[in-house]
């Protein structure tokens, strides 16, 4: 519609040089000269005297005209249509097909406009109303009007900006295109999902408050199912926990957490799936869950026994349910490294104690051992002797035993013991009131193997004082042997010199137990600064033995030696398992996550440890990330004391990729998997939000409307046409123009001329 344009009003304003009564004065002093010095009436005519008259006051009227300096002003009012603003979702989540008759959400949207066609059609013919479509997700776009149709949408299409749903910002981007042209209301069409990321997660209210503020009515449709209402039935896999490192041949418990919505009717199954050599995933194992009443998330435990070595990749994924709407969110991967089991160490303790904890924690931190940690509670003595059948019989590697008494045990477990120790295995028995033979252990079946020789009447027995000739008193420093301090376990530098240097600056023991004479085969590995045995280790059979006397080694990672406790313990364990003499430096790689989100950063580790567990600092290393096709760049790697460590950025692509770090002149190489995965906003909660959209509608004058309602708006709207105007001025200036300039010079100079005609001057 053309605008139409109408005159309102016109006024005429002054200016006045100086001031109102200074131009008074002075029109009333030309005034007076125009009567009293008039033409001298005897010499002329009296109509060339009125001529005369005329002509003067005329300039007069002139002059005093632009003193007064008047402005003719006019005031214009154009009529402009209102606009009626229709704002359509088209992210992600709209693609769910829980709408009429298995329709998705855009295609009801898309129905509900074409439906509504003649209705605005109607409502733009009958004029003052302007219908403009536009679309939003991360974006807001207008939608192009063409053939006398309002609403052109075509089929949904997936573009990068649809994985978020950005309702605020979009109606703020909207309305400030639109800011030059009134707003005759806004209708929006959503499912009511706001999943935006900064800077575009404006909360809608706040938009919708300053619509409401200025008057401006909004209409919500929702379209999508509600829990409220007709449960969407949605099965998801929410998280994935498994140790990045798992042991051949071990149990490996595989916990998931799994979303079961509108399925509190129904069973759900989980499956565990395991990438094989081939590179198939391969169902291993599943497990029925069901929603149980007042929650949907269940959690879900699944077991799995690795069989061969190498990198795995593990597959959480729920089965479709009938009516499910989204299936993107049925699965989750992740990978895990299988290392080989055989150094696996089972560790026997008594007491709770500070050692035990500090023990466990160190050698846990070591990538290729496995502790497992049984406490036998000497305060439930009437339960004595425990059962290790089971234990005994595992493929360990090494056995320690902590505080505990020989009683706690059955004498045909501590049998089987001591024929896995001639059988190759390894066992260390350590410090402690209970311990040697204070526990008991001279008399037991274990008595056989001990560096010592067995004291009965050493017996330490539950409820009596501590036996004082028993123990060393402390504060005790810990020393190499001078004749057996070249063992891998008390080496702490490269040479003796410096391992003696490092363990005299060690923080002293507590105390230690008093170890009966030696045996002969024993060899005294460390001694007190006295001489006293400390640390003592024998053969028997294949295997070996060590007795550790000590029990506060604790005291070194308190007080600032945490690398000697961690490289002591390690080099007992690997020396018990005959693991001290291997050759060779060994690569490794470390990532900090297996799975990250498309953008972010990944940290990852790289080194080269020893056999003894320290790192190697002088060879250089490379790293280079693989993208799911193949496409590979370096990745830069910074020092980190001894190893290095490095970031992977810009992993802009879902898949699987792969890290790998190349070392020294031999370019030896190690990798490691990780997936990047998209964080789906949308469809991690499809659910429509109706309460969103209420709120939206409630801080406007407009309201929550049905799909079949739309039709009813366009009427409201054209019905109760609003007088947009906007007022328009112009202003002529009447005195300061040519006119006003000849008509004054042209009646002074025709005055004069006539006077001189008549022969006045």
């Amino acid at each position: 519609m053309t605008p139409e344009e109408t005159i309102r009003d016109l006024s005429v304003g002054f200016d006045p040089v100086g001031s109102w009564l200074w131009v008074g004065v002075l029109a009333a002093v030309l005034g007076g000269v125009l009567v009293f010095l008039g033409p001298d009436r005897s010499r002329l005519s009296p109509r060339g005297c009125l001529a005369l008259v005329v002509l003067r006051l005329i300039a007069i009227l002139c002059l005093v005209l632009c003193l007064l300096r008047p402005t003719l002003i006019g005031t214009g009012r154009a009529l402009q249509q209102a606009t009626l603003l229709i704002l359509a979702d088209t992210s992600e989540s709209m693609t769910v097909t829980d709408g009429p008759a298995g329709q998705s959400r855009w295609d009801h949207l898309r129905q509900t406009l074409e439906e509504a066609t003649p209705a605005a059609q109607r409502a733009s013919a009958a004029g003052g109303l302007d219908i403009r479509t536009w679309v939003f997700d991360r974006e807001a776009r207008e939608r192009p009007v063409g053939n006398g149709r309002p609403f052109q949408l075509d089929a949904w299409e997936r573009l990068p900006t649809a994985e978020e749903t950005a309702i605020g910002s979009s109606l703020e981007a909207a309305r400030r295109a639109l800011a030059d042209q009134p707003l005759a209301g806004v209708v929006l069409l959503s499912d009511g999902g706001q999943h935006a990321y900064p800077p575009r997660d404006l909360p809608p209210q706040t938009e919708a408050r300053r619509l409401g503020e200025r008057g401006v009515p909004l209409w919500a449709i929702t379209f999508g199912r509600t829990r409220g209402a007709a449960q969407s039935r949605d099965a998801a896999v929410l998280s994935l926990s498994v140790s990045d490192s798992v042991f051949l041949g071990n149990v490996v418990e595989v916990v998931g957490r799994v979303r079961l919505n509108g399925l509190s009717d129904r069973n759900a199954v989980a499956r565990l799936l395991v990438e094989q050599a081939d590179g198939r995933l391969v169902e291993v194992t599943q497990q029925t869950v069901r929603a149980t009443a007042g929650t949907t998330e269940e959690s879900v435990r699944l077991q799995w026994t690795p069989d061969t070595l190498g990198e795995r990749k593990l597959q959480l994924v729920v089965d479709l349910i009938e009516g499910e709407t989204v299936a993107s969110n049925n699965e989750i991967s992740t990978f895990v490294d299988v290392v080989d089991g055989g150094l696996r160490v089972l560790y026997l303790e008594g007491g709770l104690r500070v050692e035990q904890r500090f023990l466990r924690r160190t050698l846990a931190a070591s990538p290729d051992m496995q502790v497992d940690f049984r406490w036998i509670d000497s305060t439930r003595r009437e339960q004595w002797p425990v059962d290790l059948g089971r234990d005994v019989a595992q493929d360990y590697k090494v056995f320690l035993i902590g505080d505990l008494d020989a009683d706690a045990l059955r004498p045909s477990d501590l049998v089987a013991l001591r024929t896995r120790v001639e059988a190759g295995a390894g066992i260390g028995l350590l410090g402690g009131f209970h311990a040697f033979e204070a526990g008991g252990w001279g008399s037991s079946p274990l008595g056989s193997l001990l560096p010592y020789e067995k004291d009965r009447l050493a017996r330490q027995r539950f409820g009596e004082p501590i036996r004082e000739e028993l123990h060393l008193r402390g504060p005790l420093t810990m020393l190499p042997d001078r004749r057996f301090g070249g063992v891998s376990i008390v080496q702490q530098g490269d040479t003796l010199a410096e391992s003696r240097e490092v363990w005299r600056r060690l923080p002293a023991l507590d105390g230690a137990n008093r170890l009966p004479r030696l045996l002969p085969m024993a060899k005294p590995l460390a001694v007190t600064a006295e001489g006293a045995p400390l640390l003592v280790a024998r053969e028997y059979g294949l295997g070996r033995v060590l007795t550790f006397a000590a029990d506060s080694t604790w005291r070194w990672a308190m007080q600032g030696a945490a690398e000697a406790h961690r490289r002591f313990w390690r080099q007992l364990v690997l020396w018990l398992a005959r693991r001290d003499d291997a050759d060779g430096e060994t690569l490794w790689l470390k990532l900090a996550r297996r799975r990250i989100s498309v953008g972010s950063p990944l940290v990852f580790d790289a080194g080269i440890t020893r056999p003894d567990g320290t790192l190697v600092a002088e060879l250089p290393l490379s790293a280079v990330v693989i993208a799911p096709g193949g496409q590979s760049r370096p990745v830069r790697l910074l020092r980190k004391g001894e190893a290095f460590t490095g970031t992977v950025s810009g992993c802009a692509e879902p898949g699987d990729w792969r890290v790998v770090v190349r070392s020294g002149p031999d370019n030896e190489e190690r990798s490691a998997r990780f997936t990047v995965y998209r964080q789906d906003l949308e469809l991690a909660n499809p659910q429509a939000n109706s309460l969103l959209m209420r709120q939206i509608a409630g801080a406007t004058a407009g309201g929550v409307r049905l799909p079949e309602e739309l039709p009813e708006i366009f009427a409201e709207v054209a019905a109760r046409p609003v007088d947009y105007a906007t007022v328009e001025q112009w202003s002529v200036s009447v005195w300061d123009n040519w006119v006003m300039f000849l008509l004054l010079t042209g009646c002074l100079c025709l005055e004069w001329f006539f006077r001189k005609r008549w022969g006045l001057v």
